[in-house]
């Protein structure tokens, strides 16, 4: 007999557009203050700027089947010189939170960044109040580039 409990079953795969109610659940517990921003499929699968990233691959975390958290990586044009990723709109749900998925999510993003696409480095942005967060990106190597203040005028 042994003390150990079962390991349950974690598998990241790349999204497909049939899981789209997947992502818009998931989207909807961001605490980005830039969630409500309306995303239409093409947005999510289709060209996002060309002469910046050619389009997204979102990757999604299953736990027993169940559709957990996501990561989105935004990937330059193949023809790109030392080219950049960009990843955004990591999340986990909040029922699953602190179990290292977020971890297991954006480790799996900087491999397939490093060995599928040749990525040359990956840039983030996090909010500064997303303490968690910035403490799983330093301690996976991301550093700070620079701090930026967004504002708005109301009309």
């Amino acid at each position: 007999m042994t003390d150990q409990l079962p390991t349950k079953t974690l598998v990241i795969r790349i999204a497909t557009p049939e899981d789209i109610v997947h992502i818009d659940h998931l989207d909807s517990f961001s605490a980005s203050p830039t969630r409500h921003i309306h995303r239409e499929m093409h947005k999510y699968f289709g060209s996002v700027d060309p002469s910046t990233h050619e389009h997204t691959i979102i990757f999604l975390v299953e736990v027993e089947g169940e559709v957990v958290g996501k990561a989105e990586l935004m990937i330059p044009p193949q023809d790109a010189v030392q080219a950049i990723g960009y990843v955004k709109r990591v999340i986990i749900h909040p029922d699953h939170r602190g179990k290292g998925y977020a971890r297991n999510v954006i480790e799996h993003v900087i491999a397939y960044g490093r060995n599928e696409l040749k990525l040359h480095a990956i840039d983030l942005h996090v909010w500064d109040q997303n303490t968690s967060a910035i403490r799983l990106y330093e301690n996976l190597g991301f550093e700070l580039q620079h701090r930026e203040l967004y504002y708005r005028l109301s009309l």
